[in-house]
């Protein structure tokens, strides 16, 4: 520079703003009053590009926070969805019409879904480059359309490359096509949406890979028990098990007997439903054709019948079928789950008085110890004090045999000095006789 001074630029810092992805769609949904029919809801979208100035031009920008209400709760904060959605509005929105509006259908999906959106992560599984898996993708699974071919073989390489199983799951492309079809012009948002239906629909399938979802088979079998005993127990005898009627609807999410519209349809409900729903409206598939099921008697015959582009029903009854045995099967848990309260209450009660009788035994118990023991103790005290009065009076006659025998000693050198003194008087007499008599005659 001119002033003398030196600036150095970083070529990763200058290409940063480049190599960020595209902003993303900000939506903005706008309700009229809670009175308001649901026709009068609107959803507006708006696309905004950021634009980052390449100097700062000192002024301030001023950013506004949206916050919930204050009087918010649990259930506000659960229902509420990225990019200022409201998951309880769109199910009213979807109930009224049927359908989410095929011009934000893609919007409203990433916000269900809630897509993280991670670019980073995506272009890690990418640089991978395909799978060993899928190489020979086209082989078995020809289509006409290239795009769609390398976008299908590029998810499910990123995906065998996020997970080691789905590069073994063979009816994997039969899921992930019809998503590759819808988003073939952003093959990001379309391994996100294929990730998370396999994780929040699809996470049970696996647990007997590589043979079908059992579990999930058997759960259709017995809601079907539940809502058509007569065609499950035909199936039954015509030796027509879940593998045939159920299984092929689900690898296929329904792509092979819906078409498009009919398709889009159906995932509008499955993706603002409980996971559960997908079984649901398998079993309220089968249950509208129970007609022609109930005609059929050979295995061919249930295999053309159940998928023929001749007998396909509508998705409008099948998604009703679907909301009605959701319902029906939650009023019966429902009322499972207060029996199971009744009797684990009764249960509880009984144990309670069961535990109350053995404290009041064990409490028993413990006095009848407390008096054996007490009585065992004092019964030893006296036991250790009789023998202690026992030693007190042996000590005691030792000593009184000790003092009679020293009383009697004495006594006898009593009566020996007393000897002997009696002695010594009568010598002292003598010799004082003895002497009073050789003084005399020299008197």
């Amino acid at each position: 520079m001119d002033n003398g001074s030196i600036n150095v630029y970083s070529v990763q810092s200058l290409t940063q703003e480049l190599n960020k992805p595209p902003p993303s769609r900000v939506a903005v949904v706008s309700g009229g009053e809670a009175d308001q029919e649901l026709s009068n809801l609107k959803v507006k979208v708006r696309s905004e590009v950021v634009q980052r100035p390449a100097k700062s031009s000192g002024r301030r920008t001023q950013v506004k926070t949206l916050r919930p209400p204050a009087g918010s709760t649990a259930e506000d904060k659960e229902n509420e969805l990225p990019a200022g959605l409201n998951k309880k509005r769109l199910v009213a929105l979807l109930k009224a019409f049927g359908e989410y509006p095929a011009k934000y259908r893609m919007f409203v999906w990433r916000s269900l879904l809630c897509l993280p959106e991670n670019h980073a992560a995506y272009s890690s599984l990418t640089d991978k480059g395909l799978h060993s898996a899928y190489l020979t993708l086209h082989d078995k699974y020809p289509i006409k359309s290239h795009k769609l071919q390398r976008g299908l073989q590029r998810v499910l390489s990123a995906l065998a490359h996020w997970a080691a199983i789905f590069g073994e799951v063979e009816y994997l492309p039969l899921i992930a096509f019809p998503f590759v079809k819808l988003f073939q012009n952003n093959p990001m948002l379309c391994f996100e949406v294929v990730a998370t239906v396999i994780v929040n629909w699809c996470q049970h399938w696996f647990e007997y890979f590589p043979n079908p979802p059992l579990n999930i088979l058997s759960m259709a079998e017995n809601v079907l028990a539940h809502h058509d005993k007569e065609l499950l127990q035909h199936l039954v005898d015509c030796g027509i098990t879940s593998q045939l009627y159920v299984w092929p609807l689900l690898e296929t999410l329904f792509s092979e007997v819906l078409t498009r519209d009919e398709w889009l349809r159906l995932f509008d409900s499955i993706f603002s439903n409980h996971p559960s729903f997908l079984l649901m409206a398998c079993v309220a598939y089968i249950t509208c054709c129970r007609e022609p099921l109930l005609l059929c008697s050979q295995k061919q015959d249930f295999e053309v019948t159940t998928f023929s582009s001749e007998n396909k029903v509508s998705p409008v009854v099948t998604e009703e079928e679907a909301y009605y045995a959701q319902q029906e099967l939650l009023q019966k848990a429902e009322e499972q789950r207060r029996n199971i309260l009744a009797q684990e209450e009764e249960k509880l009660t009984q144990q309670r008085a069961k535990l109350g009788a053995m404290k009041r035994e064990l409490k028993v118990k413990e006095l009848q110890l407390l008096d054996a023991t007490r009585r065992r103790f004092l019964s030893h005290q006296q036991d250790l004090r009789a023998t202690q009065i026992q030693g007190l009076d042996q000590e005691i006659s030792r000593k009184m045999d000790l003092r009679e025998r020293e009383t009697a000693a004495a006594v006898q050198d009593l009566e020996v000095r007393q000897m002997e003194l009696e002695a010594q008087r009568r010598r002292f007499e003598q010799v004082t006789n003895t002497l009073h008599s050789a003084f005399l005659p020299l008197s």
